[in-house]
């Protein structure tokens, strides 16, 4: 796992990006299982700079199951994380679509939307800010 990045960049990096993707299948885990067909996660993820340094960027999409319908399942998602204490907010994105973010407890950031014509579930990620060593080159994708 070496990037150029220094070893201590490389664990906290590993964190935020492990915190983040188990917080995405999470959130697909809240629908029932016999709506979910598959599930793609992203292996790497990109930063996004944030107020203290950066943030893990990732995204997993769910593609449901037959007769499922995708703005059903999404707001289920939405439902289900603020029952579980989730600070969720529904919004409009630029085509006109719905898109529910969701920030968890541990700081985790997922914005949910419909894809592929009600058919697909996209959970975007972005993890906790976290402020690397003064010396981190940060990888094009980690």
């Amino acid at each position: 796992m070496n990037d150029g990045a220094p070893l201590d960049a490389q664990v906290e990096i590993s964190r935020a990006k492990a915190l983040t993707q188990r917080t995405e299948l999470a959130a697909v885990w809240l629908l029932p299982k016999s709506d979910v067909k598959n599930i793609k996660q992203l292996s790497k993820g990109t930063f996004l700079r944030c107020s203290a340094g950066y943030q893990w960027s990732g995204n997993t999409r769910v593609t449901l199951g037959d007769g499922v319908d995708g703005a059903t399942a999404q707001k289920q998602i939405a439902v289900a994380a603020k029952k579980r204490g989730d600070d969720v907010s529904l919004d409009t994105v630029l085509a006109g679509g719905k898109r529910y973010s969701s920030t968890t407890e541990q700081g985790v950031l997922l914005l949910v939307t419909v894809w592929d014509e009600g058919r697909a579930i996209e959970v975007n990620s972005a993890s906790p800010c976290f402020d690397p060593p003064s010396d981190f080159d940060k990888p094009r994708t980690f």
